[in-house]
């Protein structure tokens, strides 16, 4: 709300009250608790006690519940990097991460929105630095594709027409919103998978990694995201394709694809194409 279409003293006051429930908690204790001498000293002045709280201490609950409400917010758009950081810290970073950019939308959804990149930035700052930082970001990115793959707005899926097979080698299809293309050096995504169905807040330790990267897609289907494991060659061409044409995607892969396999090639690369089509990989052609 903007100063001049509500009464002045209205402008203030909720200015004022904002500005508390916004009030980072305190994390010194152990937990976050509200610090009631942080607050707008007027606004302190205006508030009524009850009969059980002081009027500094309702103001608290509010602030309290505030921040409660986002840290599960983003817990929840997080889950895997939660439990592996532990939600005391991972807390924390939220905290920082919403003091530097508070919700400027209704939408609580979006309140997530770019946390991944703020927890970059803060894992590279922290002195000494993690040693996990490498695992947890990559837990970090597995947990925003998973989100963005489940929220993606509906959108038609690629059905190749005979027109379309005309001019399929010198077009671009374009990816569908519902689907990711992920590598994991850990065993991020079974752990994922295991502990969103795990009501505990025990922090997680990492779980082994991978003798070699491990490539996979998620998929949402009708009854939900699902994983579908990709051969390494074949995450690539689907890498490849949403950025070139399909001639041109071909090319590259075959540049790349180490001489045992290239023999191969060409049949994999066609069962590939059609399996990512019938799975709604594409929405289109360009």
């Amino acid at each position: 709300m903007s100063a001049g279409v509500v009464p002045p003293w209205l402008y203030v006051f909720q200015s004022r009250f904002t500005a508390m429930l916004r009030t980072p908690l305190d994390p010194s204790s152990g937990t976050f608790s509200p610090a009631p001498s942080r607050y707008d000293t007027e606004l302190r002045h205006l508030a009524l006690p009850s009969r059980k709280l002081g009027a500094a201490e309702r103001l608290a609950v509010y602030n309290r519940q505030y921040w409660i409400r986002l840290f599960q917010c983003v817990q929840s758009a997080f889950p895997l990097t939660a439990r592996l950081v532990g939600y005391f810290p991972f807390n924390g970073y939220v905290s920082r991460f919403l003091s530097e950019a508070p919700p400027r939308s209704w939408n609580i959804d979006q309140v997530p929105d770019g946390f991944e990149t703020f927890l970059e930035k803060a894992l590279a700052e922290e002195r000494p630095a993690r040693a996990d930082r490498e695992a947890l970001l990559e837990a970090a990115a597995l947990d925003v594709a998973w989100r963005r793959v489940f929220l993606a707005p509906p959108c038609d899926e690629f059905r190749p027409t005979a027109e379309d097979a005309a001019r399929l080698t010198t077009g671009r299809l374009r990816p569908s919103a519902a689907v990711a293309i992920l590598r994991e050096r850990w065993a991020l995504a079974a752990l994922r998978a295991r502990l969103v169905a795990d009501a505990s807040e025990t922090t997680h330790p990492l779980p082994e990694q991978h003798p070699s990267p491990r490539a996979f897609a998620l998929v949402r289907r009708p009854g939900g995201v699902g994983e579908l494991s990709l051969a390494p060659l074949e995450a690539r061409l689907f890498e490849l394709l949403a950025g070139h044409p399909v001639s041109e995607a071909l090319g590259l892969l075959e540049a790349e694809c180490p001489e045992p396999e290239r023999a191969a090639l060409p049949a994999n690369a066609q069962r590939w194409l059609a399996r990512s089509v019938e799975l709604g990989f594409w929405s289109g052609l360009e």
